[in-house]
């Protein structure tokens, strides 16, 4: 299970895949506290969602490109699972 704040399709704004399509997969929680953090909405709040949910969700949009972002991943409980 990981936690997750929200699951949106939209177009990457960094990188060599700026401007293309994506589908973004934001988890909850940080504890890094980034000065230039833009999304501190999503440090508390998110929904438990095993990886078939998170496939399942991310099936609906018709987009090769998947960035898992905020919050920091190594923090997920069972994450090594």
């Amino acid at each position: 299970m990981l936690k997750i704040n929200e699951i949106y399709f939209s177009i990457q704004g960094e990188s060599t895949h700026a401007g293309l399509p994506c589908i973004f997969v934001r988890l909850t929680y940080c504890n890094l506290r980034c000065t230039y953090c833009d999304t501190e909405y999503a440090f508390y709040e998110g929904k438990d969602m095993s990886i078939e949910e998170i496939l399942t969700e991310i099936s609906k949009y018709n987009c090769d490109t998947i960035e898992v972002t905020g919050g920091e991943p190594l923090i997920q409980k069972k994450c090594y699972l």
